[in-house]
């Protein structure tokens, strides 16, 4: 049987030279974050405090690829600055249910988001996340409207109220497909 390391290691890492790819299993979440983060501009204290933040997790394969599974703004503002700085990085096994977990929790974060679209977020965990996964980040059992918006601290008759103007905002786009209108 193969001898598989189990211990985590602490090393500082120059992200710009290794290869660093989002873990398989946490893939579809890194799309929903990207997907549902905010794009409002915010202060950018990424530089001043890289070395006193907690390590970013990775997992390392034999072919020296190195898999993110969380901590997606964080390592996407890394991968953008492609600067040649080291990172201080956990390089750690995770099991498969762990690595959701974090995955899972960098979208369920979302939720707090002041703007936050929640009935297309409802819509794309219902659609895409683990129910498990999901149901244990928010501790319930099922994902209903009503859990949803008890966890996201939100009234059901918001939830309705954006539902409803998304809905409506979604019919007005566009225009005509006859322009003939145009022509008098």
């Amino acid at each position: 049987m193969k001898n598989i390391n189990l211990k985590p290691s602490q090393k500082l890492i120059d992200l710009s030279k290794v290869k660093i790819l989002i873990h398989p299993h946490a893939e579809d979440a890194l799309t929903l974050w990207q997907r549902f983060k905010s794009r409002s501009t915010q202060i950018d204290f990424f530089n001043l405090d890289k070395f006193y933040r907690p390590p970013i997790r990775l997992i390392a394969r034999s072919d020296s690829t190195l898999y993110f599974v969380n901590d997606f703004a964080r390592v996407d503002n890394i991968l953008r600055s492609r600067s040649s700085d080291k990172y201080p990085c956990l390089v750690t096994p995770e099991s498969i249910q762990d690595i959701q977990l974090l995955a899972w929790l960098e979208v369920v974060k979302l939720v707090s988001s002041k703007d936050m679209n929640h009935p297309q977020l409802f819509k794309a965990l219902k659609q895409r996340a683990p129910k498990s996964v999901i149901c244990k980040l928010m501790d319930i059992d099922n994902l209903t409207v009503d859990n949803y918006c008890s966890f996201a601290g939100i009234t059901k008759t918001s939830f309705e109220y954006q539902q409803s103007k998304t809905a409506i905002e979604d019919s007005l786009v566009g225009l005509p497909m006859n322009m003939d209108w145009l022509v008098n």
